[in-house]
């Protein structure tokens, strides 16, 4: 579009003032659509927001974006109450939404995307394989965890003394596919088996027969007897027949 410059100077009165009247109409009826644009994305966000918020969401960490839509869009207008339908269950990330009128009737789909921000666990450093993950090895940053499908974790105590399952980068959010329990009892490792039943507790002297982290059971060697048996690794070089 081209403008025309207008030399104020030279025109009358009467003209000059047709000029501004011109000008403040226009931007009158701007401010007047951006306005309405916004109050029905504002509406339409503040439902979706409850919406979530039924659904154990927390709306104070929660945000909702419209990705494909252009600059200065509006809606159909609407006599009667617009309605909301989800296509499928809200969740975090991408969603798909139809809104509808009934008076004039239309129908029209959506694109939005729930943004849900969290202090989310990632690496100040990167980790190798197969070892111990530090303290000083993980921070804590707020980020939006749409995208985190995987899961993540929100406190570094839920990650210290965990294991990688693969070397990681610097600065990756961690996520629970990523990291294992570290085995404290390697295979062939002298132990201790204890057996422990009301009135009665014994010690054994045993071997492993895998490796494994607390909590896991592994089969184990009664040196004395020869057995195999089952038993959970309590502590390091302990286990328990229970």
């Amino acid at each position: 579009m081209l403008f025309r410059s207008f030399n104020l100077s030279s025109m009358s009165i009467v003209e000059n003032k047709r000029c501004a009247w011109l000008f403040a109409a226009f931007f009158l009826l701007l401010c007047s659509t951006i306005n309405t644009v916004h109050a029905w994305e504002e509406s339409l966000r503040s439902e979706i927001i409850m919406h979530w918020q039924q659904l154990g969401g927390d709306p104070e960490l929660s945000e909702v974006s419209f990705p494909t839509l252009t600059p200065g869009y509006a809606l159909p207008s609407c006599e009667s109450p617009r309605a909301l339908h989800f296509i499928r269950n809200l969740q975090p990330g991408r969603n798909g939404i139809e809104l509808s009128c009934d008076s004039p009737y239309w129908t029209q789909s959506l694109a939005i995307e729930l943004h849900v921000y969290d202090m989310v666990v990632i690496l100040k450093e990167g980790v190798i394989r197969d070892r111990p993950i530090h303290a000083d090895q993980l921070t804590l940053v707020r980020m939006d965890t749409s995208s985190l499908h995987q899961g993540h974790f929100n406190e570094p105590e839920q990650v210290v003394g965990m294991m990688a399952r693969r070397t990681i980068r610097k600065g990756t959010p961690l996520t629970p596919d990523m990291i294992e329990p570290f085995d404290i009892i390697e295979r062939g490792q002298p132990l201790t088996i204890k057996l422990q039943r009301p009135g009665i507790s014994i010690e054994m002297k045993g071997k492993a027969l895998a490796s494994g982290h607390i909590g896991e059971r592994i089969r184990v060697k009664n040196e004395q007897s020869g057995s195999t048996v089952y038993a959970e690794i309590v502590a390091d070089g302990i286990v328990q027949v229970r």
